[in-house]
């Protein structure tokens, strides 16, 4: 077979690695866990703003930081879910990106003060501009995926630009700024919808990421809690507020990872996915506020108060009532409805228990909440159901049986380019009778028209490395019943 990889870029690059079946199951890699690390300090500082100011301005100074916090998390994990590699370029990039993470959350103390603000709104753009050196990468040298990367590198940029103006304004007009900047960041995914919905995610790597974010903010809630506590009078009541806080630690951790199904994030709809998406963050943020809620509440019952303070049981009840909400949510996205009375009504509960716990004992109020998880892991584990989901991300068209032709009828590249002296990009091979056309990226796009002409629905590339092949008629990425690796092996012998 002659080389038709005359066009093709360096394999040391990145790559749309969610279009290759041939790698099995995949986990986080061990540059994902160690990107995680950082994100600790990250986690503990702002765990560190709520515990000493739980007033309203405290919470939503909480928020206001969490968000950008998370969101970050958010960028690197999608991006390494599809565009991960084992290039030198891409580590430096990420290693780049998880300094500026530490410095940033050095700077989250001083957040919302006028000595402050400047170091943190510097930072945050830094931590932003290495996403945007990573997107324009892909836009380089993923051709499929240049669209979605041109997308995401417009929004990200226009973000920065707000933070960047916002320290030209004085406070408090500067955090509208901060507010337009954030907003623009959470909506670019809907302005990328038709290239989010066709450029697969891995929907296995996906919610095990998810997962092991929670696990670091679940454990970095109990290191605060017990560093905040730490000083305490260990009386009786104090003690075992702090046993029932750890328990309901438990509760939490087998409601989120045994009864929360990751089905919304498999599903064709974008709704669905993007309640998966941004249900993550009130899970999360939900969990530090409890957690900041107990080690308030072992603190007032050490010093024998008669009730847990308003603050305190607005932490508890509001956190356990937005963490059952967004799994409530999830679970109607996962089109799962069992239960859901169930669960509002503990919704309902828990925000009445934030008065009713101002006139019993704290260790009754607590005991209350606690009680409140521990019937929901019952509920779930006795009666609930979780919605059934397909395994693997790319799933067949309509079309699958047409994909019969896995050797190309020409060796010597796109057949239409050849006759008339033209050049191509990269090269496609229609599945249904081995024509072989120039991409969307070349001048003429033969592989396009070739579908127009003679109705055949699925090509695949011919670039090496790349295994994919797409429906035109069902406009999705589908299953390649044979690797490029295979067709190759197959013509030579």
């Amino acid at each position: 077979m002659a080389d038709l990889s005359k066009n093709s870029l360096s394999e040391n690059r990145p790559r749309l690695r969610t279009l290759e079946n041939n790698e099995g199951e995949r986990h986080a890699s061990w540059l994902e866990l160690f990107f995680d690390l950082v994100f600790v300090l990250a986690v503990a500082t702002i765990a560190k703003i709520l515990a000493e100011h739980s007033d309203w301005a405290g919470i939503a100074k909480y928020i206001a930081l969490f968000i950008p916090i998370w969101w970050t998390w958010i960028g690197f994990t999608f991006y390494a879910d599809r565009f991960e590699s084992e290039e030198k370029t891409y580590r430096i990039l990420v290693f780049a990106g998880m300094f500026a993470v530490a410095v940033l959350a050095l700077s989250l103390k001083d957040s919302f003060t006028q000595q402050g603000d400047f170091s943190f709104v510097i930072c945050y753009v830094g931590v932003r501009l290495v996403l945007v050196v990573l997107y324009i990468r892909s836009a380089y040298y993923v051709p499929i995926a240049r669209s979605m990367s041109l997308r995401y590198i417009a929004g990200f940029s226009i973000a920065i630009a707000f933070w960047l103006i916002s320290l030209l304004v004085p406070p408090p007009y500067r955090y509208a700024f901060w507010a337009i900047a954030v907003v623009v960041e959470l909506a670019s995914p809907f302005f990328n919808v038709r290239n989010i919905n066709t450029l697969p995610i891995d929907f296995g790597h996906i919610p095990e990421r998810f997962g092991l974010f929670t696990i670091i903010v679940l454990g970095e809630v109990i290191v605060a809690t017990a560093t905040g506590v730490a000083g305490t009078v260990w009386n009786f009541a104090a003690l075992m507020t702090a046993f029932t806080g750890f328990a309901m630690a438990t509760a939490i951790w087998w409601i989120n990872f045994d009864f929360v199904e990751d089905t919304a994030i498999r599903s064709d709809s974008l709704a669905s996915r993007f309640v998966y998406l941004y249900g993550h963050f009130f899970i999360v943020a939900s969990i530090v506020v409890i957690g900041i809620g107990v080690e308030h509440a072992v603190i007032e019952a050490g010093k024998g108060e008669s009730h847990l303070h308003l603050p305190t049981l607005a932490l508890l009840g509001g956190g356990i009532a937005f963490f059952l909400a967004a799994i409530t949510a999830i679970k109607l996205a996962s089109e799962n409805c069992s239960l859901m009375y169930a669960r509002l009504a503990t919704v309902a509960v828990s925000l009445l228990f934030i008065f009713i716990g101002q006139f019993v004992p704290p260790l009754v109020a607590i005991a209350g909440f606690f009680l409140l998880l521990a019937i929901g892991v019952y509920l779930e584990d006795r009666f609930g159901e979780i919605a059934a989901a397909d395994e693997e991300h790319l799933l067949p068209c309509r079309h699958a049986d047409e994909m019969q032709i896995f050797e190309p009828r020409s060796t010597d590249g796109c057949e239409e380019c050849i006759i008339n002296n033209y050049k191509w990009v990269h090269l496609r091979l229609c599945t249904s009778c081995g024509h072989v056309g120039c991409c969307d990226s070349s001048k003429y796009k033969h592989a396009t028209k070739h579908f127009h002409e003679d109705d055949h629905p699925i090509i695949s590339s011919l670039e090496p490395g790349e295994n994919w092949a797409w429906c035109y008629a069902d406009e999705k990425f589908v299953p390649l019943m044979q690797t490029f690796e295979n067709r190759n092996k197959e013509n030579i012998e």
